[in-house]
């Protein structure tokens, strides 16, 4: 039993490796507050509280087909969100260049989608230039990139922040893998359950 026991510590301290964990952002904290540039030439201020609600969708960036999709959902789902009274920025640490890229790649995976749409609008924010420093502070997931192909530089796996009105966490969720991601419309419904029922934040007990 007790050489079970070392073999269990051995894979343990194996695992762990000395590595410092990484700091997860907790509900009912505010977001650090975070400004960026956008595609449309204008800022977004992430984190700070504006009386409405805000969801901030991090994407991994340009490389990933993923993002594309589920990027096109959000916006096919945009009329709902808009109706929920949720202001919505999508975030990467991707250079200006590839995510205007990204955005007309984006309308054109949106017409897909939505052919009714005009032009292939799309209704929120895209935000980029996440340094390495900023995706520390959000608790992300932060990979290097595995050849020029997909990255020149890190970038972070998918997160969603939910804030609500007062400028709180509402609803955190951290991914390291492109696919898994919360399902929009359980975002949406959920969002109108909360607010029906005003309900608090979950997961605070410590």
């Amino acid at each position: 039993m007790a050489a079970v026991r070392q073999g269990c510590s051995n894979v343990f301290s194996k695992a762990t490796g000395g590595e410092i964990p990484a700091i997860k952002l907790r509900p009912g904290v505010a977001l650090p507050h975070v400004t960026l540039p956008t595609t449309e030439g204008g800022r977004v201020e992430l984190g700070a509280p504006t009386g409405r609600w805000q969801l901030v969708v991090v994407y991994r960036g340009q490389h990933d087909p993923l993002d594309l999709t589920y990027l096109a959902a959000l916006q096919h789902l945009y009329p709902e969100f808009e109706e929920l009274g949720v202001d919505i920025s999508a975030v990467s640490a991707d250079t200006r260049g590839k995510a205007c890229s990204f955005v007309d790649d984006l309308r054109g995976a949106v017409l897909a989608v939505s052919p009714d749409t005009k032009a292939g609008r799309i209704g929120f924010k895209v935000a980029y230039g996440l340094n390495e420093e900023q995706m520390l502070r959000w608790g992300l997931y932060v990979s290097k990139p595995l050849g020029p192909d997909e990255s020149s530089s890190l970038f972070s796996e998918p997160a969603l922040f939910l804030i609500n009105p007062a400028g709180l966490l509402h609803v955190v969720t951290y991914s390291n893998a492109s696919f898994a991601r919360p399902d929009l419309k359980q975002i949406v419904q959920g969002i109108q359950f909360v607010q029906d029922r005003k309900l608090p934040i979950r997961g605070t007990f410590q």
